[in-house]
């Protein structure tokens, strides 16, 4: 079942990703750290979807933060990127996918991801770093260029406060 997103903020997250927080209107929506979602948009009059994966951490309630790159020819990750403001309303299913993170799986992660495919993988570290921190957590991070390293200061600020927590970047 879907539930209505108003886009609340639009940054641009490196040169070719955009970040989207997306408030839920108080709608009835759960995920787990790494999951993903449909994310419907009406483009042109017609209703289209894409799959993004959340960043943000299912303890953070009423929104839903996307990173959207910029690449393919998906109509909602072109309309996102070139026409989306801030006001805009979508519709959103989820959290979808088998890839997530649960409360006790082990006591220490190894998370491993290249470019875009960090999303996931900041879900994950924020949920830990919120809700378990005492879980030893390693992040190697590659992007093509440095300008591409998505989450770089965030993640960066994460590793000097929890010391738990460890970032590798590699371009």
């Amino acid at each position: 079942m879907s539930v209505p997103a108003r886009i609340v903020d639009i940054r641009q997250g490196t040169p070719s990703i955009k970040l989207f927080r997306l408030d839920l209107g108080g709608g009835d929506f759960t995920f787990l750290p790494g999951q993903w979602v449909d994310c419907y948009a009406n483009v042109d009059g017609e209703l289209r979807v894409a799959g993004y994966s959340m960043t943000s951490s299912p303890l953070t309630t009423g929104t839903i933060d996307l990173a959207v790159k910029l690449e393919g020819d998906n109509p909602v990750t072109h309309f996102l990127h070139e026409r989306a403001m801030v006001g805009d309303m979508l519709e959103v299913d989820g959290g979808h996918g088998n890839f997530s993170y649960r409360r006790g799986m082990g006591d220490s992660l190894v998370l491993i991801g290249g470019g875009i495919g960090l999303t996931p993988l900041m879900s994950i570290i924020r949920y830990v770093d919120d809700a378990e921190p005492e879980v030893g957590v390693t992040l190697v991070h590659s992007a093509r260029r440095p300008s591409e390293l998505l989450f770089h200061q965030q993640l960066t600020e994460i590793a000097e406060r929890n010391d738990n927590i460890r970032c590798l970047f590699t371009v």
